[in-house]
């Protein structure tokens, strides 16, 4: 590992306070995951420049400008800049202005910049634990603890 890439981890270990959220996946622009059933799960952040046909779980999820999910997205936090068909599921939720959803929203927190685009339903259970958040370790991966 590289200077530069020690520097950034602990700047964002040090910004959020825990290690496993320094944790970033990147599906890249050239990349288009299709599969029946799929699931992308990961422990800490997942950012999605590519196109994913399946579902994406993650501790936060964001949908780049160029990013495309088919599928539920689900996440502590959500990011969309994006496009999403299919239905979002988190804790706080932020459509910005380049974003076009498709799809349902269950959140707890909502904020829509103008802009984006939505069409769908927006849904605000009376408790959190309604949103179904949890994570499916990956064989291999140890089960989360907070």
């Amino acid at each position: 590992m590289n200077a530069n890439a020690n520097t950034a981890l602990n700047v964002s270990q040090r910004r959020t306070g825990a290690p496993e959220a320094a944790t970033k996946s990147v599906i890249g622009n050239d990349l288009k995951i299709i599969g029946q059933g799929l699931k992308i799960i990961s422990q800490g952040t997942l950012q999605v420049d590519g196109e994913v046909e399946g579902d994406v779980r993650g501790s936060e999820v964001i949908i780049g400008e160029k990013g495309k999910v088919t599928g539920t997205v689900a996440a502590e936090r959500v990011i969309v800049r994006g496009k999403i068909s299919g239905v979002i599921r988190g804790l706080t939720v932020a459509l910005q202005s380049s974003a076009r959803v498709e799809g349902d929203i269950h959140h707890m927190s909502l904020a829509i910049e103008q802009g984006a685009e939505f069409d769908g339903r927006c849904r605000r259970p009376s408790d959190a634990s309604e949103l179904n958040l949890e994570l499916e370790a990956a064989p291999g991966l140890p089960p989360r603890t907070n």
